[in-house]
C-alpha cells in the first residue's frame, strides 16, 4: 500500500504543478476592461498651438513594429536590451522623415519581458510627439512559454497589441476592439496561450470630419482562418463606409506573389485562396496601391530583402482622395516588416 501511495504521490504531484502553471501561466494581467482605451501621452501643461489645416492632405503610416525585435521576431534568438533601443531609435527616425498625421501599428509592446518592458507606444507617441493613442490588447498573458525550446528563450510575461497614434489637435473620438475568428483545429492549450487577432476600429477627427481607421493584424498560420478574418474585415469597413470616410491598414498575411505559407509548428503549405482577394471583391473599399504594382518598390516583407507585400492599405474613393503612397524603407531592419504610408485629402 505504501508502494501505491508514494507512486500515485509521484505521478499526481507533477500533474498538479502542471495544472497549476497552466492556470497561471495563461491567466490575464490587466483587467480586460483596459483592452480598448485611448491615451494621452502628451506632457502636462503641453500647449498644442494652433490648428494645422492641411491643404497639402494628410498622411497615415501602417506599420508592423513586430515588438522592434528586426528579423529575430519569433525566434530562440537572445537579444539585449541595447539592441531594442537602436531598433527603437531608427524606427521613430523612420517615422518622423515623413511626418504623418496617424501612426496605426501592429504587434508592438506595452510592457512585456521579451522587449525588457517597455511601453513601446509610450516612448514612441512622446519622441514623435504624437501625443493622442489609442490601444487595443491582443496578447495578455502572465507567462508565454513560447518559443517552445529552449525554456530561457520563453517570452515570459505578455503585454501587447495595436496602437493608433495621432497629433494631438486630432482628437479620438472612439476606440473599439473586433477579436477576429480564432484557429479552429488547435488543442485548448494552444489556444490558451495564442494572442487575438483583432481589428482595431478608431474614430479619428480631422479638423472637423470624422474618419474611421481600422488597424489590422491577421492570422499568419491557417489560411481558412485568414480568409475568414478577412471577410469580416471587409464586412466592417463596408459597414462603416455607410457613415464615414474609412482606411482599412495594418498586416493582413496574404501576397499574391507568395506560393506557401508556414504553420505555427513549422510545415509549409501550399497557398491556395490567397485571401487578400477578399479584399480586392469590395466595391466600396479601394487598394491605395494597385493591385499590378504590389511587387517591386512596395514589397514590404522581409525588410532586410522584401519580397512580398504583407501590409496593405484600403480606403474609400467617395469620400477620399490618394495623393501618394510609400514604403517608408528608412525603417530598415527595425522589424521584419518595412511600414508603409499614404498621403490622402478628403474629398469635399
Amino acid at each position: 500500500m505504501k508502494t501505491l501511495k508514494w507512486l500515485g504521490l509521484l505521478i499526481g504531484l507533477p500533474s498538479v504543478a502542471i495544472a497549476l502553471f497552466y492556470v497561471w501561466a495563461s491567466a490575464s494581467t490587466q483587467d480586460p476592461k483596459t483592452y480598448a482605451q485611448t491615451v494621452s501621452y502628451a506632457p502636462g501643461g503641453l500647449n498644442t498651438g494652433a490648428v494645422r489645416y492641411l491643404d497639402q492632405g494628410y498622411t497615415i503610416v501602417s506599420y508592423n513594429i513586430g515588438y522592434l525585435s528586426g528579423l529575430a521576431n519569433n525566434t530562440t534568438e537572445k537579444l539585449e536590451r541595447s539592441f531594442y533601443d537602436q531598433n527603437q531609435q531608427r524606427a521613430i527616425a523612420a517615422i518622423k522623415s515623413v511626418n504623418p498625421d496617424i501612426v496605426a501599428f501592429q504587434e508592438i509592446d506595452f510592457g512585456s519581458k521579451r522587449s525588457y518592458g517597455v511601453n513601446q507606444v509610450e516612448a514612441i507617441a512622446r519622441a514623435t510627439q504624437l501625443y493622442n493613442g489609442a490601444t487595443v490588447t491582443s496578447w495578455d498573458k502572465n507567462y508565454v512559454p513560447f518559443p517552445y525550446w529552449p525554456p530561457a528563450a520563453h517570452f515570459g510575461k505578455m503585454l501587447s497589441g495595436q496602437a493608433i497614434l495621432t497629433h494631438p489637435w486630432f482628437s479620438i473620438q472612439e476606440n473599439r476592439r473586433f477579436v477576429l475568428e480564432q484557429v479552429a483545429d488547435k488543442p485548448f492549450f494552444y489556444k490558451a496561450f495564442y494572442l487575438d487577432r483583432l481589428a482595431q476600429v478608431t474614430q479619428v477627427t480631422l479638423i472637423d470630419q470624422p474618419v474611421i481607421v481600422i488597424n489590422v493584424h491577421l492570422e499568419a498560420f491557417e489560411e481558412q482562418t485568414r480568409v475568414n478574418q478577412t471577410k469580416f474585415v471587409r464586412e466592417l469597413a463596408e459597414d462603416y463606409a455607410k457613415t464615414y470616410p474609412v482606411i482599412v491598414v495594418g498586416d493582413f498575411n496574404s501576397a499574391l506573389n507568395r506560393p506557401t505559407f508556414v504553420s505555427a509548428e513549422g510545415d509549409t503549405y501550399e497557398e491556395t485562396q490567397f485571401s487578400i482577394k477578399e479584399m480586392l471583391a469590395s466595391e466600396q473599399l479601394a487598394p491605395a496601391v494597385p493591385p499590378s504594382e504590389w511587387n517591386g518598390k512596395n514589397v514590404t516583407f522581409l525588410a532586410d530583402k522584401p519580397e512580398y507585400k504583407l501590409d496593405y492599405m484600403f480606403y474609400t474613393p467617395s469620400t477620399i482622395e490618394v495623393l501618394e503612397t510609400s514604403v517608408v524603407t528608412a525603417a530598415g531592419e527595425s522589424s521584419d516588416h518595412l511600414p508603409i504610408a499614404m498621403r490622402f485629402r478628403l474629398k469635399e
